[in-house]
């Protein structure tokens, strides 16, 4: 069975088998906006290589605002804190409601 929450019922992006490749060994879905990323969802094709890091780093590179909200994986919230991220609850327009959001702002 698998994974749901109560943003996923009629979330277009929640649907299996439509992610994109978003980087080298990941995909997943991704909102952009101006110069600021939303990934709604992704998944590394090989744990253990580093792909999540370096998709972070990357993201953190190249825009001025990154958020990951509703988050279900206590690895990636610990990733996400060392890099800088921090966990507000906010409303989330794609999701359509509130939910804890990990957001880092270019200094």
């Amino acid at each position: 069975m698998p994974f749901s929450n109560r943003f996923a019922k009629g979330n277009p992006y929640y649907s299996l088998g439509s992610q994109s490749k978003l980087a080298k060994g990941i995909i997943g879905h991704i909102i952009v906006e101006g110069n600021a990323a939303t990934i709604i969802t992704f998944t590394s094709l090989v744990e253990g290589k580093g792909n999540a890091g370096r998709f972070i780093d990357e993201l953190k590179e190249r825009y001025d605002i990154v958020t990951f909200p509703n988050l279900i994986n206590k690895k990636l919230e610990g990733m996400l804190q060392r890099r800088g991220f921090k966990k507000k609850y906010k409303y989330v327009r794609i999701l359509e409601g509130h939910t804890d959001v990990y957001i880092w702002k270019k200094q």
